[in-house]
């Protein structure tokens, strides 16, 4: 049998692409080479609690990408209940992350000095954004060096760019500063583009647009599944794709037990395997865009405890920054309930791998950090668990180079988090997937 289009991985970008083509009446096969599907967009049962693969907020859920491909494919939409707040942890005390200038201005973690001169940086930012955008593209250690702020405040800037790009301030662009705290939109065009850069550092409302799904992240692959048209798609995991080869006008996709025809490829596994599978031969100029892209470990530690804490009385997320091991957490049995047993809360710490430690080292690193943030919290944990994921297959750094939707060769498109560089996450893969239907239709594939 001979396919419209195999998919090469059964992560959410592979999902979502399944779905389109099968709505456009395509026949789709998708090949996984693992025993489960959905990537990082999965859920599963621990002790009794539900948890994520990592931790969550799903962003743009106003007039994002997400959205325009449930609006248009799905048969089922999740529910998502309002993400709420973003905070910064200082000890015992949370504070609302300073979206805006104003925010800034009212931001007592860090002192008055520092507060006035990240003021004038982030202003600088904005002005840049307009008149001077290549250099955003410079590194946040390289713009905020010359305005000689605290320890804490560099130790803040620097843990909120391992969360927003995967790695530290040293590598990380300014202009993702900017874009994932709201303030500019990276692809914004024309007058939009000289004017969003000022406009979103005083009236900064993005984490109005996020939310968590109700289910639990599952949710959105149980959605995806549900909407697939009857006889239009075929998966099959334990699928190892070893070989990749375009005859004329058919590629043969070979795994470890069987070969299939297919008239398109979509590959939505991790872009930098693509040449050692691909026999056809790859433009230099392609490879060297792959050589620019480095991905991040995280760890994520769930936490189940017995009791609801007042520490964690909140729907939204925290971040502790200065710390030994810093953490992002949400409690997301707060937004749904039946995430955790009856009377008990379910919480998700993730912390990004630096440098060589083991999986063992990192868990009581961060481990150790939480008992001493929260006294006395061992006495209501009852279930441990960790994960080790790549948040995303490639994270955002200087000078990466992300190769978009367009293959090395015609037939083959590419979708994943490591083909776009907006956003984050589901939204991420969301977006690459919109701009390779873009292309396959001015191609005439779809």
């Amino acid at each position: 049998m001979k396919y419209d289009a195999v998919i090469i991985g059964a992560g959410i970008s592979g999902l979502l692409s399944a779905l389109v083509l099968a709505k456009e009446r395509k026949n789709v096969l998708i090949l996984e080479k693992s025993s489960v599907i959905g990537g990082n967009c999965r859920s599963y049962l621990v002790d009794g609690f539900q948890v994520d693969t990592g931790a969550h907020a799903i962003t743009s859920l106003k007039k994002g990408p997400l959205v325009t491909l449930m609006d248009k494919y799905f048969d089922i939409i999740p529910k998502f209940i309002p993400h709420g707040h973003y905070y910064v942890r200082d000890g015992k005390k949370l504070q609302i992350f300073p979206y805006t200038l104003q925010g800034f201005a009212r931001f007592g973690i860090i002192s008055k000095k520092d507060r006035l001169l990240l003021a004038h940086a982030l202003l600088d930012a904005a002005k840049n954004h307009t008149t001077q955008k290549k250099s955003l593209d410079m590194s946040v250690y390289d713009f905020i060096k010359s305005y000689k702020l605290s320890s804490k405040s560099i130790s803040f800037i620097d843990t909120f760019c391992y969360f927003l790009s995967g790695k530290s301030m040293h590598e990380t662009p300014v202009w993702r500063i900017l874009s994932g705290g709201g303030t500019t939109d990276e692809l914004t065009r024309g007058m939009k583009n000289k004017i969003s850069g000022i406009v979103g550092i005083v009236r900064n409302t993005t984490y109005l647009n996020q939310g968590y799904p109700l289910g639990g992240i599952k949710s959105i692959t149980s959605a995806i599944l549900a909407s697939f048209p009857e006889n239009r798609v075929t998966i099959r995991t334990n699928e190892n794709v070893t070989k990749i080869k375009k005859n004329k006008n058919t590629f043969i996709t070979a795994t470890q037990n069987h070969k299939y025809k297919s008239g398109t490829i979509i590959y939505s596994a991790e872009i930098k395997s693509l040449p050692k599978i691909l026999e056809n031969k790859i433009p230099k100029s392609f490879e060297d865009k792959l050589s620019t892209l480095k991905q991040t470990r995280s760890l994520t530690l769930w936490l189940g405890l017995k009791r609801k804490r007042d520490e964690f009385n909140y729907t939204g997320s925290e971040v502790l920054f200065k710390a030994e091991t810093p953490f992002w957490a949400m409690p997301i049995s707060n937004y749904d309930p039946q995430l955790a047993p009856e009377g008990m809360q379910l919480i998700g710490f993730t912390t990004i791998i630096i440098g060589s430690k083991t999986q063992k080292e990192q868990k009581q690193l961060l481990l150790n950090t939480i008992k001493k943030i929260f006294p006395h919290i061992e006495k209501d944990i009852i279930m441990q668990h960790v994960q080790v994921t790549v948040p995303e297959k490639a994270s955002i750094t200087v000078g990466a180079i992300f190769p978009g939707p367009k293959g090395p060769i015609s037939g083959l498109y590419l979708a994943g988090t490591d083909t776009d560089k907006r956003s984050m996450g589901i939204t991420r893969a969301a977006h690459s997937v919109l701009e390779m239907i873009d292309l396959m239709k001015k191609d005439k594939v779809i």
